[in-house]
């Protein structure tokens, strides 16, 4: 079956969102297994802020060239989807979660929806 380009421009956003998410979650282990005298909350929180900026750009800059026109509607529906995705990690998924992982799935959705702002202006290429 064939999927609208579209729709499949939206899952691979998704993809890369929870590939980059997982990918974030191991380097975090591996951070704390490496160097645990150093580890703390907040490198923990940060951790997933960045992760989070990562996440919103590479999958801003990888999916809109697989929208099948390139315009003003296709830009804002893919920064509206990353934000709703972005909004998903903040309010359900973290207080699903609601142990310490919470905290992380918060920093991780703030920084993806406010990554997202950066593609407001300027062109679909």
């Amino acid at each position: 079956m064939k999927l609208p380009g579209n729709i499949t421009a939206l899952l691979a956003c998704m993809g890369i969102i929870l590939v980059t998410f997982i990918a974030v979650s191991v380097f975090d282990i591996v951070l704390a297994v490496l160097n645990p005298r150093f580890y703390s909350v907040a490198a923990f929180i940060v951790t997933f802020g960045v992760g989070g900026i990562f996440a919103g750009t590479i999958a801003y800059t990888n999916c809109i060239s697989l929208f099948e026109v390139k315009n003003e509607k296709a830009r804002w529906t893919l920064i509206g989807f990353i934000i709703l995705i972005g909004m998903l990690f903040l309010f359900p998924l973290s207080k699903l979660e609601g142990g310490e992982y919470g905290p992380a799935f918060k920093a991780f959705g703030i920084t993806l929806a406010a990554s997202s702002l950066l593609f407001a202006k300027g062109k679909p290429e």
